[in-house]
Order: structure tokens, then sequence, then C-alpha cells
């Protein structure tokens, strides 16, 4: 009985590295890795991998509630998408630290 072979002595794939990052994303990629102080920088859709994040509660006058909700009227304006929240905060959060550490 004769031996199958395959047209191709090797899978190409099987060797590549965007088949290995494909699958296997490094933990040094930037669309989904951290700072060197733990940030999370947001992947390509704007939001980090929920695994990542840690859900806190925070109480907020009424005002700033609205004007939470009037920036993110304004970014979906601006920028054609609908920005969450979770987002605007973390945003703010970071620009807050970042002007604590000058």
């Amino acid at each position: 009985m004769a031996v199958r072979r395959r047209s191709i002595g090797h899978d190409p794939l099987g060797e590549s590295e965007i088949m290995k990052e494909f699958y296997r994303p490094s933990t040094t990629s930037t669309s989904m890795g951290k700072s060197e102080k733990g940030a999370i920088f947001p992947s390509q859709n704007g939001e980090p991998n929920p695994a990542d994040l840690v859900k806190a509660t925070f109480y907020l006058a009424p005002d700033d509630i609205i004007s939470l909700e009037e920036l993110q009227l304004s970014v979906r304006k601006r920028e054609g998408r609908k920005a969450n929240k979770s987002e605007l905060i973390r945003e703010a959060i970071s620009l807050l630290i970042k002007s604590y550490e000058k």
C-alpha cells in the first residue's frame, strides 16, 4: 500500500511568526499591553480586556453625572463611536495621576 504524501512537504503557516502571534499573543503586545506602571492601554477598539479590569463603585454628584453624559455624547459626535462611561473615567483618572506625578 502506498503512503499518501501531501502536495507540500511542510505546513508553511505552521512555522510562521504571524500565526504564533495570532494564536498566542505575546504579553509584550502594545495592543493590550501594560505600561511599566501597570496602566492598561486600550486595544484597537478602545477597550481593555475585561479580565484586566477591576469593578469599583463610586458616588458622584448629579452634576458630575450630567457632565459625564454630555462628554459621552460629544465623543460620539466627534469620533462617531460610543464611549462608555468606564472608558471616560479611566481616561480622567489617568490624566489626574499624570498631573500629580509632575
